[in-house]
């Protein structure tokens, strides 16, 4: 045995290998080791020499602790250093950095470096279900029960054509214990954080991938790596990452009043929404109590010149301010869909729309991000991706939000499919290294949020990955997250839970449009769960407008009754507002439940398909509660604090709150 590190229940046993067992309150977790594959895709020998050494006091952003470090020697004298971070702030926490250097007379030639490989013994009888949060395709759950065999990629760069990006985490995790690995690097990193899973094991990594050239002298570093174990479901591992990434300078941007208003979208009228069909439904939002109309997609002629179209919009700007006027006559916020940093180049298409070319890259072409091979890096619309390191983009996208907000009047922007940024290689940029893209990336997103409240002092930014979890880059940046085109009620609730993580219990997550919910009407999931609800009908109900929908969502004269309702019930209540509570675990409390704690009340949702049994009101105080039905207007029961389980009855949802008796 080399080494043993005990930080409270967490033990770090080292071999002589440099393998590191980690157990807590002595039982295995998990083992740990660096491995390196070099060009010819062998992984390196065994090493000759292992030296420990340690403890020295250690001061940095996460708080005051100490640093041990191990000293792997191989026989190419290729030396791996690993660091070892403790910080008694962090329960159950380590840290961990690789760092490699050649001290030999030739070059080592790598391709693949695993910092850690991380495998984790998988228990015979319990379920594992495993957090993946990074951004690999539209659609996809955010945690999910791990199959029996699995394996994904977990690319953290910019899919060409496609999605990226994410959060640099992963987690595992049984009704006993949780694992969760990561990285707190402050900028988006190309790196990859793969999973494969069989019967008896999991085997996680943050790898790169590539081939590089280290020199004599010259050195490489990983990542500064987290190891987290924790209880529950992946929420506490996500606020323990909101909590450290806000001590490195990645903090949440802070909502405003109006980040918590309900909102319609004129998606229902999809592409080719006029200004008239959005005037004509400004009276029915008045009578709902929504507040926002956001004007979405295709209001534009091209990607990157964002001019108003001229067969849907013919006055051009003033037809754009004379909508918003009228909306803001109504008593009512004006939302401006946009997205930025990409341009048509005569490439490709999306949807029915076949690219032209726009002027912005007819008088620029040189803006556009180049692959390493030359080619240019495509969103995934297919889009030429404008580089945001280059001070004209900067300059350019920073006007556009003056004339959307300062001379058009729009309150707020809803920027869609955002995920990340390609390394960029154009050679008439003169990037010192082709990251600076990826840096200039959340910098800039995070200008657009900073020159919008310049304007407008409540503007609303909401930040729409699409279908995947959001850029950790971007957490700055965003006022409102947003469920994202959940596909069902479900990933609506899991999505809320995850944003009341990564942006903080009382942030502020746009629940999509109710319409993508089971049923196209669960408000209780949207509401329930904490969400701000968003709805996008169609009224009134005008023929010649529904045939050229694909998809019709009329408000009827029923509709229009529950939706009354539901919007009255978030008035009245406003849970979106409220303190999340992690007291319930997503994967193995049932039924399904979610708590939020607002002033002296507790609002509890849960959720099952059918469900007979007792319930245990979690995070009360030791004073008795009433218990009210809030969405029917009935009573439900009393209980006390220190014994507070109930029977319960319902379908599909119950939403409960919790009123102290006698305060």
């Amino acid at each position: 045995m080399g080494m043993v590190l005990k930080f409270g229940a967490l033990n770090l046993v080292f071999d002589e290998q440099a393998a590191i067992s980690l157990f807590h309150n002595d039982k295995l977790v998990s083992q740990l080791f660096p491995l390196v594959e070099l060009y010819n895709q062998i992984p390196l020998d065994s090493p000759v020499k292992t030296a420990f050494q340690g403890p020295v006091d250690l001061s940095s952003s996460l708080g005051k602790g100490f640093r041990y470090s191990v000293e792997i020697t191989y026989k190419c004298d290729l030396i791996c250093i690993i660091n070892i971070d403790y910080f008694p702030r962090w329960h159950d926490t380590v840290f961990l950095h690789w760092r490699f250097e050649n001290r030999g007379d030739l070059p080592i030639e790598i391709n693949r470096l695993s910092l850690p490989r991380m495998s984790i013994p998988r228990p015979s009888s319990q379920s594992v279900w495993t957090f993946q949060g990074a951004a690999v395709q539209w659609g996809q759950d955010f945690a999910f029960e791990l199959p029996s065999t699995f394996y994904r990629d977990n690319f953290l760069g910019h899919l060409q054509d496609g999605e990226g990006g994410g959060i640099p985490l992963v987690d595992f995790w049984t009704p006993d214990l949780g694992i969760a690995l990561g990285h707190l690097e402050t900028a988006s990193q190309p790196w990859y954080m793969p999973v494969e899973a069989s019967a008896d094991q999991i085997i996680a990594s943050l790898q790169w991938r590539g081939n590089t050239r280290l020199e004599p002298g010259n050195s490489l570093d990983g990542l500064y790596t987290v190891l987290m174990i924790h209880h529950g479901d992946f929420f506490e591992p996500l606020a323990r990452y909101r909590e450290m990434m806000k001590l490195r300078g990645v903090a949440p941007a802070q909502p405003s009043t109006e980040d918590y208003e309900p909102a319609w979208c004129s998606w229902g009228y999809e592409f080719d929404v006029r200004p008239e069909e959005i005037e004509g439904v400004l009276p029915m939002l008045t009578r709902l109590g929504i507040r926002w109309v956001t004007l979405d997609d295709r209001w534009f002629d091209h990607y990157g010149d964002w001019n108003p179209r001229q067969d849907t919009f013919p006055s051009g700007d003033e037809e754009m301010k004379n909508l918003v006027e009228r909306i803001h006559q109504a008593g009512l916020k004006a939302q401006l869909w946009w997205y930025p940093l990409c341009a048509e180049d005569g490439h490709g298409q999306w949807d029915t729309l076949t690219y032209g070319y726009s002027r912005v890259l007819l008088e620029h072409p040189d803006w556009v991000v180049l692959n390493s091979d030359g080619s240019i890096a495509r969103n995934n619309r297919h889009l030429a991706m404008l580089c945001p390191a280059l001070s004209e983009v900067q300059n350019y996208t920073l006007k556009l939000v003056e004339r959307f907000i300062g001379e058009w009047g729009f309150d707020g922007f809803k920027l869609d499919n955002i995920y990340t940024m390609a390394q960029c290689y154009n050679p008439a940029h003169g990037h010192q290294e082709p990251e600076e893209s990826i840096q200039g990336f959340g910098s800039l997103y995070r200008q657009i949020l900073t020159e919008s409240r310049r304007l407008r002092q409540q503007a609303v930014i909401q930040i729409c990955p699409c279908g995947t979890p959001l850029t950790f880059d971007l957490i700055p940046a965003v006022s409102q997250t947003v469920a994202a085109d959940p596909t069902s009620s479900y990933q609506v609730r899991q999505r809320i839970k995850f944003y009341k993580a990564l942006m903080g219990p009382q942030s502020a997550v746009f629940a999509d449009h109710v319409e993508l919910t089971d049923g196209g009407e669960d408000f209780a999931s949207q509401i329930g769960a904490g969400g701000v609800p968003g709805t996008k009908f169609v009224w009134p109900e005008r023929p010649e407008i529904l045939s050229r929908l694909r998809e019709v969502w009329l408000l009827t004269s029923e509709k229009e009754e529950v939706w009354r309702k539901w919007f009255q019930i978030y008035h009245e209540h406003r849970l979106a507002e409220g303190e999340y509570l992690n007291l319930y675990d997503m994967a193995f409390d049932y039924p399904e439940s979610h708590v939020i704690r607002k002033g002296h009340r507790f609002y509890y949702a849960f959720f099952a398909p059918n469900f007979k049994g007792e319930v245990e009101f979690r995070g009360l105080e030791a004073k008795s509660y009433r218990l009210v039905d809030y969405v029917n207007g009935r009573n439900v029961g009393v209980i006390h604090g220190e014994n507070p389980v109930l029977h319960i009855e319902f379908e599909q949802s119950l939403l409960v709150v919790a009123i102290p008796e006698n305060l």
